[in-house]
């Protein structure tokens, strides 16, 4: 059983798995599946990202300068992580590993601490919003939407 863990000790998620990552990672917060069916994870503890494909094999790495620490990949295949520590979010393409977009905030009472990927089909809040965030400001918790892949 492979376990992401948020907090030491704190499941976050957690699936089955049979056979063995040969990768020395730090601490995985986050996981999520890219539409090509490749495994994303988050090391809060090296700051990086980690594209392994869905036998655990190691593809390829992304360093951020941040700890991630949530993601979710949309439908149209646009990967959002969250970096609480540095009070910011990237926009990536999965499958290339290369980061599109950054946008952080600079209000110290302000982090982002969580992202949801939105269906891209039925109703979801006009049919423009592809994630959500969780925000907290000032110690109260909101979600925001990220529309048309703009944060």
């Amino acid at each position: 059983m492979a376990k992401v863990l948020a907090v030491p000790e704190h499941i976050r998620h957690g699936f089955s798995y049979i056979g063995q990552f040969n990768n020395d990672f730090g601490r995985i917060t986050g996981i999520a599946a890219t539409i090509k069916g490749k495994i994303l994870l988050c090391d809060f503890d090296k700051k990086n990202l980690i594209l392994v494909d869905p036998l655990g094999n190691y593809l390829k790495k992304l360093n951020v300068d941040s700890e991630p620490y949530d993601i979710a990949i949309t439908s149209q295949n646009i990967g959002y992580i969250t970096q609480p520590k540095s009070r910011s979010v990237i926009q990536i393409d999965p499958d290339r590993m290369v980061e599109l977009f950054q946008a952080k905030c600079n209000d110290l009472s302000t982090t982002v601490i969580c992202v949801l990927a939105v269906p891209s089909t039925g109703r979801n809040f006009s049919g423009k919003v592809s994630c959500l965030l969780g925000v907290k400001v000032h110690g109260f918790s909101y979600a925001t939407g990220i529309s048309n892949n703009q944060l």
